[in-house]
């Protein structure tokens, strides 16, 4: 333990002075005398300094291996716990989450939870985005549960649109629902830009969520099928809003055919009506 802490010593003084060689090699052989069997009382012994050093974050995560629910809750009670820590400690649960929400259940509702949650959520969105929506469920609303959520939902509209969308339909809260929507249609709009604008406009309420998520759909629209694209924006009602989507289509399309998509302008008329797909 004696030889631990001295090179930790040497290593963050390596850092201060910048000699990245010296540091590289002092972190290697470090590393090198932690195992599972060690890491916990190693990791327990280590200051404030230490523990956010690579090793002290190496020597939580082989804790982690062995057992998470004692490392957890040793992170958990320190009031100088950091976001390396507690991401490392999520990283951990995120990779086996089997009793995870038994151990949130046992939990006390502190700021750690959250930050814990927040972290978890985040590493597991793209893994598993319907368990990352279970976890943004358990956070305090306000934004950073309403970003998490709306990453996990474009995460999992990509890979099973019909699961996700019938979790977004669900939602109770009208206004959470309708940034949900925004923000799923947009992701959605690679695949099937033209679903996705149905939607879009079919369960939100709110105009400037509409024009803002219509633009964005019209720009991923354009590039697979500029015809359709500019059939739906041919139906926006005039405005800054109409006037920018035919903008972003016209740039595109003249780009590849120009008769086609000059002809469009040239025939862009009629009284304004709502977006359609």
């Amino acid at each position: 333990m004696a030889l631990i802490h001295l090179q930790l010593h040497r290593w963050l003084e390596a850092q201060k002075s910048g000699a990245e060689e010296e540091e590289t090699q002092s972190m290697q052989e470090l590393q090198a005398l932690l195992t599972d069997e060690n890491a916990a009382e190693i990791t327990r012994s280590l200051s404030a300094d230490e523990l956010e050093t690579p090793f002290g974050l190496e020597g939580i995560r082989r804790w982690m291996n062995t057992d998470p629910v004692q490392a957890s809750r040793w992170i958990a009670a320190r009031p100088d716990a950091t976001q390396d820590q507690t991401g490392t400690v999520a990283q951990g649960w995120v990779a086996n989450n089997a009793g995870l929400q038994n151990f949130l259940d046992q939990l006390p509702d502190t700021a750690w939870k959250q930050n814990f949650l927040q972290e978890a959520v985040s590493q597991m969105s793209a893994k598993d985005p319907a368990a990352a929506v279970k976890l943004a469920q358990q956070m305090t609303p306000g934004n950073d549960q309403t970003s998490l959520m709306q990453s996990a939902a474009c995460n999992w509209v990509a890979n099973d649109p019909n699961a996700a969308l019938d979790w977004i339909t669900s939602v109770n809260d009208p206004t959470l629902r309708e940034q949900l929507v925004v923000s799923a249609a947009q992701s959605y709009a690679l695949s099937d830009p033209a679903q996705a604008a149905a939607w879009l406009v079919s369960a939100v309420k709110s105009d400037e969520m509409v024009k803002e998520s219509a633009l964005n759909i019209a720009q991923s629209w354009v590039t697979q099928d500029p015809p359709a694209a500019a059939n739906w924006v041919s139906h926006f009602p005039d405005g800054d809003t109409k006037a920018a989507a035919v903008g972003i289509v016209s740039k595109y399309w003249q780009a590849f055919d120009p008769i086609a998509a000059n002809a469009w302008i040239q025939n862009l008329s009629g009284p304004p009506t709502v977006p359609t797909n």
